[in-house]
């Protein structure tokens, strides 16, 4: 009776000791993945940051960023599904060699001998430059998270409901990438240097790598010895049952579903509804939260709650898109995107996480998501951008939801009477809008809306299942989406008389009033940001407008002490305008990177053809061809440089860098004017190109010109920033009586390794 006693002891000893070591190496599992995931999300914009003043900080260099960070992280998921079905020990050994490697790249600075040479497409050298100095290294933390909750399966074989709660750690994952988003804008980025910065990653890519391995040496010392009995019982247990291509497609639509809708929704609400700095990060910030509720518990995602809201919200995003002049407050349309965003981001992941396999399958699992995110990706990052001319990934994102629940409803679905109530819907809606039967745009949708939830009503209690009614409100909601896309496109918008993109983004050329009439005029637009305007009438059309007038900062700079000719060369083309200020003899020099706007303002405006001045337009990004320009021909030499590049949200700060204002000076003659144009809403920028003007031994004047109301040439109030060694042109008396004093108090330099953008913004938006 004693020795059972004391055997009975013995076994809880050992059972509580492997407890303990399991508790422990569970632990460390979670924080090796919180870092892994932190160091992700941060990895990505310090590399590109420190990379983008090499390659001419285009548009192009984020999106080949983007491609090769989704592109190594399927590569990453592919080696994690591998490695995960071999032996821990094996495991232990590779995955320590990955990260030795990795270590050896350290520290995640690029070698100045990776820097162009200005022949050729850069494409390949970006990619080329990702690959040496943070290749290893991205490969290495994004393996991490599928890698290590494979091993805490392991640690739980046997034990189904822990084995269960493994997918949790994904939701710690995304916790820890939502934690970084906020960390680096917020914290970093205005602080640190960006090689302190790279510095501070490199060594917590140290302590990750350690605690890596650390983590598999404590999960194989955790799993407890089965007897002979159990092992027998483990292996003559069935295998798991085989992965259908159903299922795979879906996890993989679901995936592609959510990236392709937080890009889409990112891009219209930064472009199309307020251009305002960081606002970027709130979708990318639901986003995450989605995966990290979903995954986080059952609790959170009802479909109750969310199906509903994913047929509802979508059509009412694409009733927006069909307002005139997108008549919701700015505040209320951006709420709208949002709201809708995370409503189909719950959706998406929260049916991924309904579907998610057993643990056996669980990298198979993430590397279908993995994938699916590279297809929507690079859908909406590569391919969209080429053959779109608008947004149009905007509204599929916003009709795929409906037509996923229609699927996910196949089985409960009545088709005689679902086809039916569909049909009576659509063809009550063409009906009304036949020429013959005149009603408003609110009365359509009205009746139309009233009938669709009948319909609704009418299926559930025909299939007695509310699912089934799910599958009819989710094809009407799709349905709903496209008409109101397209319509958008062909009838709201009748003023648009070009629509194009690329990679720069969407432009269209308006038009207003009737085409030759005096008071008619054509704008260009990017988004909500204009790239100026032009009257039509064959005396007006010659005169300069908008931000440009006589009396703007670029006026003054360019008729203030006018030598007999000039050379002017201006970084931003827009439509133009300042080539108006051309004569004979004089030469303007345009520096525009996005070809679509040299096409636009060439074919729809008349400013450059206008000119008495020799027209010049360099096909680039500006900082990138000047440099080339210096090393092949020397000094342009310049009377005025006008930098034109700061009104949107997304502001190209390697252009206002002291890096940037000692390249602009050696094309400058010693008399000449630098004009910086910094009318911008949202970011307050005299005070940064003051202090780059005392840092260069130059003079600065803000200069700020507000126009007559209903003035008949367009001008709209600016505000620019004159730098310039000329003491002449200081002492004219119309640069006195305009020229104002800056406060550049507490405000640092901005270099291409530090710059704070967060520090710029203007609390309180300017008018």
């Amino acid at each position: 009776m004693q020795e059972a006693v004391h055997d009975g002891h013995g076994a809880g000893a050992v059972h509580g000791a492997h407890a303990a070591r399991g508790a422990g190496a569970l632990a460390l599992c979670a924080s090796t993945i919180f870092v892994s995931a932190f160091l992700l999300f941060l990895v990505q914009p310090l590399i590109a940051r420190q990379i983008l003043p090499w390659f001419g900080g285009s548009a192009a260099v984020w999106t080949l960023c983007l491609v090769f960070f989704q592109v190594v992280l399927l590569v990453g998921y592919f080696y994690a599904d591998w490695l995960s079905r071999r032996p821990l020990r094996t495991q232990a050994v590779v995955h320590a060699l990955l990260l030795l490697a990795a270590c050896a790249m350290l520290p995640v600075i690029p070698d100045a001998a990776w820097k162009p040479t200005g022949q050729g497409d850069p494409s390949a050298g970006v990619l080329a430059v990702l690959a040496a100095t943070i290749g290893l290294p991205y490969l290495a933390v994004c393996t991490t998270g599928p890698l290590v909750q494979s091993w805490v399966a392991r640690l739980h074989a046997g034990d189904a409901p822990r084995q269960a709660k493994v997918y949790r750690l994904f939701a710690l994952s995304n916790l820890a990438a939502l934690a970084a988003l906020v960390v680096y804008p917020f914290v970093l980025e205005p602080v640190f240097a960006l090689r302190a910065q790279a510095i501070a990653w490199s060594v917590g890519f140290g302590l990750f790598a350690l605690l890596a391995i650390v983590s598999v040496v404590a999960v194989g010392k955790a799993r407890p010895t089965q007897t002979r009995a159990e092992a027998a019982a483990t292996t003559a247990a069935a295998p798991a049952a085989p992965l259908s291509w159903g299922d795979q497609l879906l996890w993989l639509v679901l995936a592609a579903l959510g990236t392709v809708a937080l890009l889409a929704v990112s891009a219209f609400i930064t472009q199309d509804i307020a251009s305002v700095p960081m606002l970027w990060i709130v979708p990318l910030a639901l986003y995450l939260l989605s995966f990290v509720l979903c995954f986080d518990s059952d609790f959170w995602y009802r479909r109750w709650l969310f199906w509903p809201a994913v047929v509802v919200l979508p059509p009412v995003m694409g009733w927006y898109l069909n307002t005139p002049q997108r008549s919701l407050p700015i505040a209320a349309a951006i709420g709208l995107y949002c709201v809708g965003l995370f409503v189909i981001c719950m959706f998406a992941n929260g049916e991924l996480a309904r579907a998610r396999p057993g643990p056996e399958r669980l990298t198979r699992f993430y590397l279908l998501l993995a994938l699916g995110g590279a297809v929507g990706g690079i859908f909406a990052g590569v391919v969209a951008p080429h053959f779109f001319n608008g947004y149009w990934e905007l509204p599929a994102s916003l009709a795929a939801p409906g037509l996923i629940v229609l699927w996910l409803t196949r089985g409960r679905l009545q088709w005689v009477w679902t086809v039916f109530a569909f049909a009576v819907v659509v063809g009550f809606a063409a009906f009304l809008r036949m020429d013959a039967v005149a009603v408003s745009l609110n009365v359509l949708y009205a009746a139309v809306s009233a009938l669709a939830l009948f319909a609704v009503g009418y299926t559930a209690w025909r299939a007695r299942s509310w699912p089934a009614a799910a599958g009819l409100a989710g094809a009407l909601a799709s349905v709903a989406v496209a008409w109101l896309s397209v319509y958008s496109v062909l009838e709201a918008d009748n003023r648009t008389m070009l629509r194009v993109r690329n990679f720069y983004g969407a432009l269209r050329v308006e038009q207003f009033g009737i085409p030759g009439a005096l008071t008619a005029s054509r704008r260009l637009m990017h988004g909500v940001i204009s790239h100026g305007e032009q009257l039509q009438g064959a005396v007006q059309r010659r005169l300069p407008s908008t931000y440009y007038g006589p009396k703007s900062g670029a006026g003054l700079a360019l008729l203030t002490n006018r030598a007999e000719t000039q050379r002017v060369g201006v970084i931003g083309l827009g439509v133009g305008t300042l080539a108006a200020y051309g004569r004979a003899g004089d030469t303007v020099r345009f520096y525009e990177i996005n070809p679509r706007v040299t096409a636009a303002a060439r074919s729809h405006f008349t400013y450059l053809a206008d000119s008495p001045a020799t027209v010049e337009v360099a096909q680039g990004d500006a900082r990138l061809l000047m440099q080339q320009e210096l090393d092949a021909q020397g000094s342009q030499r310049f009377d005025v440089i006008v930098v034109d590049a700061f009104s949107g949200d997304a502001i190209p700060m390697h252009l206002m860098t002291r890096e940037a204002l000692a390249l602009y000076g050696k094309h400058l003659l010693p008399t000449g004017v630098i004009a910086f144009h910094i009318s911008n809403r949202h970011l307050l920028l005299a005070p940064v190109v003051k202090r780059l003007a005392e840092d260069a031994g130059m003079q600065a004047l803000r200069v700020h010109f507000e126009p007559v109301p209903n003035n008949l040439t367009l001008e709209h109030s600016s505000e620019y920033v004159l730098l310039t060694r000329d003491a002449r042109f200081l002492q004219d008396p119309v640069i006195r009586e305009r020229g104002e004093a800056i406060d550049a108090a507490g405000v640092t330099t901005w270099t291409d390794d530090h710059s704070n953008l967060l520090g710029a913004l203007r609390w309180t938006t300017k008018p």
